[in-house]
């Protein structure tokens, strides 16, 4: 065989060699499993704005030999968006995954989590984060004294008050815009309510229950206010109403509450209201509580048909031995004197 065609002969045996070489590869290469790869698990958006909205592009890419499917993306927070450009991710091929964080109401430095769980064996979940350095924007900020109103037991035709706090937090006026309430219920502002910065206002609700249905109360009011992280709150009410019968006392609101941490004075202040329905005088000869810091400030009293009065309760806090359990309960008795009639007791003797 002469030189060129030994020459030949070893290009042609390097030529398959190099092709099974190949060929094997590729077929090792495909019977990989998906492998998932990230270009950074974290990413710091710095100092940011309040009212800013950053983003951040991750890539995904698929380093393994079969395809790459991502069967979920989850943030930990509302307040972090995500975008997806693919799912599924072919062998050596990329994807994007597009984050956005919403800072409204968060301060200082601020750390978020996403998950990214998929069909990689070895990494079936994810975790990557983002954080931020958050500036606040100068604001109002609503604080309300509480989300319930208890009306308790009442009767068709009584009209119970409520007293509703308002505190402005913010560095800026706040602003009670609009109050959707029931026909039925009243309230003692024209709005808009304006509460300047640091302040307080109350606003007073009247539940008109003449004509109402008979039965369980389970309604709202919703306030609407210019706080941008709280632009609408609700105060759910739940009584009963039963048929008005004469005569009838009616005593609102049926349970107290006293937090430990509305008020920093040593006496803290209650009231409960007594309505008089009925068509005579009732007579309240005294009225007494379970516990020695439990004071009503009035003794005996009476209340005269379609009339309301107050008793104001306090309880000293000095006077606690202890830090009461949470939910623990103590009473006000009120004593209440029934005339009895005696009609004709002697005539038969």
């Amino acid at each position: 065989m002469n030189s060129k065609n030994r020459l030949w002969l070893i290009l042609i045996i390097l030529m398959l060699i190099i092709g099974a070489f190949f060929i094997i590869y590729h077929q090792n290469q495909s019977s990989l499993p998906p492998t998932i790869s990230l270009s950074e698990e974290e990413w710091n958006f710095g100092k940011i704005k309040e009212d800013e909205r950053p983003e951040h592009i991750f890539k995904i890419k698929n380093n393994g030999g079969q395809e790459l499917v991502i069967d979920r993306v989850r943030a930990a927070c509302g307040c972090t968006a995500t975008m997806l450009s693919e799912e599924n991710i072919q062998p050596g091929k990329e994807a994007e995954l597009k984050v956005t964080f919403i800072p409204t109401g968060y301060k200082g430095l601020v750390t978020k989590s996403i998950y990214i769980e998929s069909n990689d064996p070895e990494r079936p979940k994810v975790n990557l984060s983002v954080s931020a350095d958050v500036e606040p924007i100068p604001a109002p900020q609503a604080s309300f004294s509480t989300s319930q109103w208890e009306i308790g037991l009442i009767s068709q035709g009584d009209k119970p008050t409520f007293t509703f706090l308002i505190e402005n937090k913010g560095e800026l006026d706040l602003i009670i815009e609009k109050i959707d309430v029931a026909e039925y219920i009243t309230y003692n502002y024209d709005l808009p309510l304006t509460i300047a910065s640091g302040g307080k206002g109350e606003i007073i609700f009247t539940y008109d229950s003449t004509g109402h249905e008979l039965g369980a109360i389970r309604e709202s009011i919703r306030i609407y206010c210019n706080d941008p992280r709280r632009k609408a709150f609700s105060l759910r009410i739940d009584g009963y109403i039963q048929e008005k019968s004469a005569p009838a006392l009616s005593i609102s609101p049926v349970e107290i509450s006293f937090n430990s941490g509305e008020s920093s004075s040593e006496e803290v202040i209650k009231k409960v209201s007594l309505t008089n329905q009925g068509n005579q005088a009732v007579n309240i000869t005294s009225v007494n509580t379970s516990a020695d810091y439990f004071i009503p400030l009035k003794s005996d009293l009476t209340i005269m048909p379609g009339e309301k009065v107050e008793i104001p309760i306090i309880i000293l806090k000095d006077k606690l031995s202890s830090t009461p359990e949470e939910g623990e309960e103590e009473f006000l008795y009120l004593t209440v004197a029934l005339p009895i009639s005696l009609n004709n007791f002697g005539e038969n003797e």
